[in-house]
């Protein structure tokens, strides 16, 4: 049976287990976020009242533009549909009309905060091109952001300097690390986790371009049938 050198250099077996652990946990935390329910905003008014709003999440320029999110829980999020004010905007030069957001905005959030039960979290968001990574990072836990984001770049330099790659080639990781397979990268690169680091293995079949790109292009929209509602 065919063998390859053991595999050397990279990340410690101890810090590759983080490494996925971290990317493992974005790749839910981004999933359970996808297509979030819109719902009126005044139905936010209603489940505060009735006890089954833990956090309320809203951007700095809502209602003109950006989200209002709101939880039952960790991973359960639902977001108001937009609707813009007609007053916020001047029509004649495009501008934001800055009095009229922050009027519209304290009026709405006072009623929240009337409604809310001490326990809950009112959380203004930072601007949207200030964002670090996805904002279902900072709906489920704001220090997560910065080391999801670090982990993934951490993959790609990974994927890009290395060159004994064994499951598949550069280009093919390329495609598979677009469609969120960093995980998989983690676990597999450059010897499978649950194996010896020094340990001679079977030499795999390696995956091409062509076929990585394929599969990432059914995975994606596997992923997006499956962040759609019904």
């Amino acid at each position: 049976m065919p063998t390859v050198v053991p595999a050397r250099g990279g990340l410690e077996h101890g810090a590759r287990l983080v490494l996925l652990l971290v990317l493992s946990l974005s790749f839910i935390v981004i999933l359970a976020d996808q297509d979030l329910p819109r719902r009126d905003a005044e139905e936010l008014i209603a489940d505060l009242r009735a006890g089954r709003v833990t956090t309320v999440v809203y951007d700095r320029d809502w209602p003109a533009y950006g989200t209002l999110t709101w939880s039952r829980g960790p991973l359960s999020w639902t977001q108001a549909a937009h609707r813009q004010p007609d007053d916020v905007w001047d029509h004649r030069t495009g501008e934001l009309v800055r009095p009229a957001l922050e009027r519209r905005q304290g009026a709405f959030l006072a009623r929240v905060r009337a409604a809310a039960d001490p326990s809950v979290e009112i959380v203004r968001g930072g601007p949207s091109w200030f964002r670090v990574g996805s904002p279902a990072y900072a709906r489920w836990w704001p220090p997560f952001a910065p080391v999801a984001v670090a982990a993934e770049v951490l993959v790609w330099m990974m994927m890009l300097t290395r060159r004994d790659h064994r499951f598949a080639g550069r280009r093919a990781w390329f495609w598979i690390l677009l469609a969120g397979g960093s995980p998989l990268y983690a676990l597999l690169e450059p010897y499978p986790l649950w194996r010896r680091p020094y340990e001679a293995l079977p030499a795999p079949a390696r995956l091409g371009g062509p076929a990585a790109f394929a599969l990432a292009v059914t995975a994606m929209l596997a992923l997006t049938m499956l962040g759609t509602p019904a």
